[in-house]
């Protein structure tokens, strides 16, 4: 009887609690503590707008203002799309798209040319959109939220029921609410206290002093609620008086009372979507994004070639479950002289930027604000455009609050987890290629260096980057790299891993110890050792010659410990690792290219290195290519011991588009038709939701 009632409360518990309970696919890698579920990433369902039906007439290419565009927008209906015609759009004003339920289509990357003037921009609620996406009955910004609840109760990580002070004006299956707290030590509606570091999950975004707080510049005051980097974001699925149930469950282990949590609210644009068309912002003067995302909920941008932006390609602001998908992003006008990115996010959550090209741009990927749960996703990024001999970043978590972050299947060059603005955590990264290094043969994107030769480390943590996962990656560059890892600040940059660096060059922020004792490392390869790392305990492959004898493993890390992993070693009897951490099968916009791409698992992979030696004119040598024609007569070697196929993005780029390896020369031709077989996302299932319990 006693074992009958133990498995009625199982199974019960199961029914209660069925978001964290099912299986997840990392699950025997990455403890549950340090990871979420990603698979709902994105738009909620998948982007849905293939089976709607066109709005009005066609809109032939004209020149004008967008009027015609913006109005098309406004009076169609639900489940709609506005249809642009092929030719060139020159317009003098910015598209405005507050319509819910509705997509503007253009008829193709390549055949839809929108060319906007130097006053085209809206102001999108003061933040600048050539093509703003945003509310049409909401402006609040976070910095200065309009109304603003205690939450008084429900703290547990992987709770969905929270109890706030007021539910008035927040509305089931509508309102997005955002919840946050006070940093470490700090408490009371101003947050008012000072943050000491507490050796684990450190919570911080003020300046460092000695012995107290943690980051170079302290909070960037633009993108933050003041003192309150932490936060999440959900959709309301119900309020029952002063509780309200959550999309999903809360990921940060560290809500408590006592440091003064809130919330606050915004009514969003939702299925809302840009589709299949081309911008060219050259000969706008202003500096606004091309396309913004501002309070949306469940919206995309899809199959869109982004021509020299003024700032940036994509951005989202106050959204959650947005899609970035099959975009191509080329240039921006500020690249070489300040920030220029290819995709920018502040106070967003559980986004998908998945399938992207970024190329000869400063910044990939770059959080300015809290970011928790977003999945970046097999994106191609090259050429990081510098004007000097110092690698900028792939991709940059620059502000508190970015946490549960996944980076999967990526080929890019760098993750720099930066303590600039506030602390990181929880961060995942899974079977990437990052090489480390580019080339400066194409010399106007060094600024007449004649190689890259700083920050030119495929994995670099500064301090207070904690409770990190890396596993499955291919890291660094064939005869380039030649250190495994740096604890302190490096002398030489080229190293693989740079664990807990601290700033001295730019203030006294101190090299942080914990990084490396809290940082998961497990099946990675990486050019140094020439080997795939299983570094976990004496039972694993290669303990005494690979590993030194020395864990990678942060089994004794404080609060968030992670067991070694079953999985991965198959040499010592494991089970494989999984193909993805959020797609539950090969997805069809893969074709027939190999899957997964990238990953210690995987053999005789069709990425190698252009041969020679380093950074000469005019070839490609060292230069991550897919065959031979495109090194430049200096033929492909094996590299990274077979172990990366490209990615659709990559292969898309170099095979179908027909860019330089390194990424160098002028803007392509784009068509997402013609490089992926088909949009749609395979998602692992949803836990079941219909079990009879039935007991004897």
């Amino acid at each position: 009887m006693k074992r009958s009632q133990s498995l009625l409360v199982l199974f019960v518990t199961f029914l209660i609690f069925p978001a964290v309970a099912h299986a997840q696919a990392w699950s025997g890698i990455i403890s549950p503590e340090r990871a979420t579920d990603w698979t709902g990433a994105g738009v909620v369902g998948g982007i849905p707008s293939a089976s709607w039906t066109q709005c009005g007439s066609t809109i032939a290419a004209y020149s004008g203002t967008a009027a015609i565009i913006n109005n098309a927008l406004a009076t169609c209906g639900t489940n709609r799309y506005v249809l642009l015609g092929p030719g060139t759009f020159k317009l003098s004003t910015g598209i405005l798209h507050q319509k819910s339920n509705a997509v503007l289509r253009g008829s193709g990357a390549n055949s839809t040319f929108l060319v906007f003037g130097p006053g085209a921009i809206n102001a999108c609620g003061g933040f600048g959109g050539i093509i703003c996406m945003s509310s049409p009955t909401d402006s609040t910004y976070y910095v200065g939220a309009g109304t603003v609840y205690n939450w008084t109760g429900g703290y547990a990580q992987g709770t969905t029921n929270v109890t706030l002070s007021s539910t008035a004006g927040i509305k089931t299956n509508s309102t997005v609410l955002i919840l946050n707290q006070c940093d470490d030590g700090k408490s009371g509606i101003l947050c008012i206290g000072t943050s000491v570091d507490n050796g684990s999950f450190f919570n911080c975004s003020d300046e460092y002093s000695v012995g107290t707080s943690c980051s170079v510049n302290g909070p960037d005051t633009g993108n933050v609620t003041a003192n309150r980097s932490q936060s999440e974001m959900f959709q309301v699925t119900g309020i029952n008086g002063n509780v309200v149930t959550l999309s999903h469950p809360l990921r940060n282990p560290n809500w408590a009372s006592a440091r003064s949590p809130q919330a606050w609210f915004y009514q969003p644009l939702v299925l809302a979507g840009i589709e299949n068309l081309s911008i060219d912002a050259s000969s706008v003067s202003a500096t606004p994004w091309a396309i913004k995302l501002f309070n949306t909920a469940n919206c995309w941008v899809k199959g869109v070639r982004v021509v020299n932006a003024p700032v940036g390609a994509f951005s989202a602001l106050d959204s959650t479950h947005f899609t970035f998908e099959q975009n191509y992003a080329f240039q921006a006008q500020t690249t070489n002289s300040s920030d220029a990115f290819a995709f920018q996010f502040t106070q967003v959550s559980d986004g998908l930027v998945q399938n992207n090209i970024g190329q000869q741009i400063r910044y990939m990927v770059f959080d300015e604000g809290a970011n928790n749960g977003t999945v970046f996703g097999y994106n191609f990024f090259i050429l990081l455009d510098d004007n000097s001999d110092g690698l900028t970043q792939s991709f940059r978590p620059h502000a508190g609050g970015d946490t549960f972050e996944l980076l999967e299947g990526n080929v890019a060059v760098n993750y720099y987890g930066e303590v600039y603005h506030g602390t990181h955590m929880m961060n995942t990264l899974y079977r990437n290629l990052l090489t480390g290094w580019e080339s400066c043969a194409a010399t106007s994107f060094c600024g007449g260096a004649t190689a890259k030769s700083t920050y030119t480390v495929p994995f670099y943590l500064d301090s207070y980057n904690r409770y990190i996962n890396a596993v499955g990656n291919v890291l660094g560059t064939p005869g380039f790299h030649t250190t495994y890892e740096s604890t302190s600040q490096f002398a030489g940059h080229n190293i693989i891993y740079a664990i807990g660096i601290g700033n001295p060059n730019l203030t006294v922020v101190p090299n942080d110890p914990v990084v490396k004792a809290t940082l998961l490392r497990w099946a990675n390869y990486d050019v140094v050792t020439g080997a795939v790392r299983f570094c976990g305990n004496s039972s694993n492959t290669g303990w005494s010659a690979l590993c030194s004898s020395a864990s990678e493993v942060p089994t004794g890390a404080p609060l968030y410990p992670n067991s070694v992993p079953t999985l991965g070693d198959t040499s010592a009897g494991q089970g494989a690792l999984p193909a993805s951490l959020y797609l539950s099968s090969k997805p069809s916009w893969f074709g027939s290219l190999p899957w997964p791409p990238i990953g210690p698992d995987v053999s005789s992979g069709n990425v190698g290195q252009c041969a020679g030696s380093l950074n000469v004119s005019g070839k490609f040598n060292g230069v991550a290519a897919t065959n031979a024609s495109q090194c430049a007569g200096s033929g492909l070697s094996t590299a990274w011991a077979g172990h990366v196929n490209a990615n659709p993005a990559m292969n898309c780029a170099l095979n179908v588009m027909g860019m330089p390896p390194d990424g160098s020369g002028n803007v392509l031709a784009f068509d997402a038709s013609a490089c992926y077989g088909g949009s749609s996302s395979s998602k692992a299932p949803n836990p079941p939701t219909s079990l009879v319990v039935v007991v004897n």
